[in-house]
């Protein structure tokens, strides 16, 4: 269930310019801090600038009834790539690759969390930054 309003949040927020973002990234460690503190799970910022990926800022999101952080990223051609995190008892296995309505995603699991990376349909690298942020995650 929340990778589906995962996906009806990144449909909205994605084609925001100016409101891309809640707090924007020259408060990485405000986004940390606030972020771990919301969704009960430590947050961290990966750098993912190895794939042309920016870093915008974060929003905090419900999804499933629960709270979940997005960080946000821009590629070169100011297509956005989001990181959302949930905190969960019971995180996922592996990794797994799904498309819900014009978005592909790659969700895994942490110690406490469960994590997905969504982009435009498409992107052909989203597995790979997937597993990027997993070891900064």
């Amino acid at each position: 269930g929340w990778l589906s309003d995962i996906a009806d949040y990144h449909r909205v927020y994605s084609g925001q310019q100016r409101h891309l973002v809640e707090v924007g990234a020259d408060e990485a460690d405000h986004i940390q801090t606030w972020l771990s503190a919301s969704i009960g799970a430590d947050v961290r910022i990966p750098d993912l600038s190895a794939f042309g990926l920016t870093f915008q800022g974060a929003r905090l999101l419900v999804a499933a009834g629960k709270p979940v952080s997005q960080l946000m990223y821009l590629d070169e051609q100011g297509r956005v790539v989001a990181l959302c995190q949930i905190g969960t008892d019971t995180p996922r296995e592996g990794f797994g690759e799904q498309t819900i309505n014009t978005f592909d995603m790659v969700s895994w699991g942490g110690d406490d969390a469960n994590f997905v990376i969504v982009g435009d349909t498409g992107r052909g690298d989203l597995a790979q930054i997937a597993q990027a942020a997993a070891i900064d995650v």
